[in-house]
């Protein structure tokens, strides 16, 4: 799993961005990923872990936790 902090999330279109602490890219994070993972939303600053998946031609985050 990978932890980040989340850098932004639009509720209203759904999507956000977390950013890895490794230093690598950001990481998309859209709503249906949330509610999967069982959280309603993000807010900026949120520790998260997370684990990394292929889709839609980039990398996002899916089965995210937060700390």
């Amino acid at each position: 799993m990978q932890h980040g902090n989340v850098k932004w999330f639009d509720h209203r279109r759904g999507i956000g961005t977390i950013e890895p602490e490794d230093g690598e890219d950001n990481i998309l994070v859209d709503i249906s990923a949330l509610r999967r993972s069982g959280i309603d939303t993000l807010t900026e600053g949120q520790v998260v872990v997370f684990d990394l998946e292929w889709r839609r031609g980039q990398m996002v985050a899916e089965d995210l936790k937060i700390l």
